[in-house]
């Protein structure tokens, strides 16, 4: 539930996420009561209060970070978005870097939806010495092309960009950049697919707010104005970029992309921009491909993983159905608390640490491992090494 001090709450379950954040959101100084209910069996509810402040989306900047494996370094650059200053905060971020020695680098953009253009193209430029970026078609069929013009390349080192089935629009267009110049290896899963600009046109005429306030607004049309291709001619609509190296998952493609919205736009190519490749990191893809099937035939990580999608698949045609049996869907719950509980304690095991009896008992620190940011940086070594 949510409300204001002093008033009633709201049940507030079943409500659309955009009411829920609306009903939350007041003056600066304000209070707001809010009823939640923590995670664990048998939980009761409780009531906070909350002041309302202003808040700084930090956790939507780049972060860095340093992964050790043995002797050897390497930085990772996780970038929910592409923000207005990204290019300026990445260089900040790869001198520090630069300082620490890695040996090689982590472009992390999983569930990054896009954003900025413009920083799309600069962030690439920072690893390229100079050329076309992205090609931009309008409707009339003029082709635009983005360039990096500055000349400086920031990071000549071993690049590794790591993608999933959420990574979008901006996000692609980078990863398709560095992937046509050879500039780094692209690492994860096949990308959205969103190769397209929409636009936002409202519905009311631009006087009626001012000469009829009393008419309700009439909302806004979104249109398609224009198409993005990678420099070697293709698009990103559809197909999205397909990584060197592809990761197992437990998401079908049915899932998540652009292909499967109503009315999606094809794929389609144009002539491909006048471009020099900065590298060729095609002889390296068997013997990297090689160490990576090694490595995860035998990680226990990736192992959960392929069982998750054997079991996915065997409940493929039932995963639509819900069942309203209170004692089922409690049965179900169970049996998948069972199962982190068992995976959790495998882990401990590993490490040397004492065993849990039950998930009320695991630490309120404790984090999930990210085989797939693990195994990138393993593969960013590898390719460091061939290099």
């Amino acid at each position: 539930g949510a409300g204001q001090a002093g008033k009633p709450l709201d049940d507030v379950r079943g409500w659309r996420l955009d009411d829920v954040v609306a009903r939350i959101k007041g003056p600066k100084g304000s209070k707001v009561r809010l009823e939640i209910l923590p995670a664990g069996k048998g939980t009761k509810t409780r009531i906070i209060t909350l002041t309302r402040e202003r808040i700084r989306l930090e956790d939507r900047a780049v972060k860095m970070s340093v992964k050790t494996v043995g002797k050897e370094k390497v930085g990772v650059l996780d970038i929910p978005g592409f923000y207005v200053g990204l290019t300026d905060d990445v260089k900040v971020q790869l001198q520090k870097l630069e300082k620490q020695n890695v040996n090689s680098i982590v472009i992390d953009l999983r569930s990054n939806g896009g954003g900025a253009l413009t920083e799309a193209v600069s962030l690439s430029g920072l690893f390229i010495p100079s050329g076309p970026i992205v090609q931009v078609r309008d409707n009339n069929g003029k082709v635009r092309e983005d360039s990096d013009t500055d000349g400086v390349v920031y990071y000549k080192g071993p690049l590794v960009v790591l993608v999933d089935r959420f990574s979008a629009s901006a996000s692609e267009i980078f990863a398709a950049a560095m992937q046509d110049y050879g500039r780094a290896l692209i690492v994860g899963e096949p990308t959205f697919g969103k190769g397209t600009v929409q636009q936002y046109r409202s519905l009311n005429r631009i006087y009626d707010q001012m000469l009829r306030p009393e008419w309700p607004a009439l909302g806004s049309v979104q249109y398609t104005i224009q198409k993005f291709y990678r420099v070697n001619g293709g698009s990103t609509q559809r197909k999205g970029v397909t990584p060197d190296i592809i990761m197992p998952t437990g998401n079908e493609e049915t899932e998540t992309g652009e292909k499967f919205e109503d009315n999606a736009l094809p794929w389609d190519s144009i002539d491909a921009a006048k471009y020099v490749k900065s590298d060729d990191l095609a002889p390296f893809g068997p013997e990297l491909l090689k160490e990576h099937n090694a490595r995860i035939a035998k990680d226990p990580e990736f192992q959960y993983i392929m069982k998750d999608i054997a079991r996915f698949n065997a409940m493929k045609d039932k995963r639509n159905i819900v069942s309203l049996n209170y004692a089922q869907r409690e049965k179900e719950n169970n049996e998948e608390d069972a199962l982190r509980l068992a995976r959790i304690n495998d882990r401990f095991k590993r490490e040397g640490k004492p065993l849990l009896k039950k998930l009320d008992d695991l630490p309120k620190d404790y984090q999930e491992p990210d085989p797939y940011l693990d195994e990138t940086v393993k593969i960013a070594l590898d390719l460091a090494h061939l290099e």
